[in-house]
């Protein structure tokens, strides 16, 4: 069965796993009840400013709504499993203190979503890219940093008079894609585990993702 990206109906499996955080103490503030519906809203918007912005012709515009998209349901995954988020030693500190969960960036989402093996990755950042060995995390990457073409300096030091195509809006949107794939994989399989039930069967193995980005 094929999804649709910004689908209301991707929301349940997000919260399958709400109930086993309460026999887990949380050493960061995670989202209340109004921050996860309103994230949920903002996820929805943020896909639809995206399209708004293909069909315009802004494609850099685009592929910055979709980096946003994908930081928001990173937020809420690490809503849902904020322990396994906690065990992976990557909760992001300010002033010596961890972040409250609104305050982490996509960068940080990202690191915890690796370690966590929501996302696992094959490279390091900084590292030549490798299409071969390349996995979903380090395609997540990749959306964060053409997220952040929308600063500057980042824009002249990495993509120099270049022009972001329609081309790379349809990679970037097919990147965030599969990252939903996949975080609705894990929280699927979680679910299993556990004994609960989703509203969704779980999508897109390392295979099926392979096989997608060969092409």
């Amino acid at each position: 069965m094929q999804r649709t990206i910004g689908a209301r109906r991707t929301q349940p499996w997000m919260y399958v796993s709400a109930l086993h955080r309460l026999e887990f103490q949380m050493a960061f503030t995670t989202l209340s009840d109004e921050e996860q519906n309103e994230y949920w809203r903002l996820y929805r918007m943020y896909l639809r400013e995206a399209r708004r912005c293909e069909r315009a012709n802004a494609h850099l515009a685009g592929c910055v709504m979709l980096g946003s998209a994908l930081e928001t349901l990173l937020s809420l995954m690490v809503e849902v499993f904020a322990d396994d988020a906690e065990r992976t030693g990557k909760i992001p500190l300010r002033g010596g203190k961890p972040k409250s969960l609104v305050d982490w960036d996509l960068g940080e989402l990202l690191k915890v979503a690796k370690a966590a093996n929501w996302l696992p990755a094959a490279l390091k950042l900084g590292d030549d890219w490798d299409g071969r060995r390349a996995r979903i995390g380090d395609h997540a990457e990749v959306v964060r940093m053409v997220r952040n073409l929308a600063h500057p300096g980042r824009y002249r030091k990495e993509h120099f008079r270049g022009r972001v195509t329609s081309l790379a809006y349809q990679r970037q949107y097919r990147r965030v894609e599969l990252c939903k794939d996949w975080l609705a994989d894990h929280a699927a399989s979680a679910s299993d585990s556990r004994g609960g039930t989703t509203a969704e069967p779980a999508l897109t193995s390392s295979q099926d993702f392979n096989e997608t980005t060969a092409r």
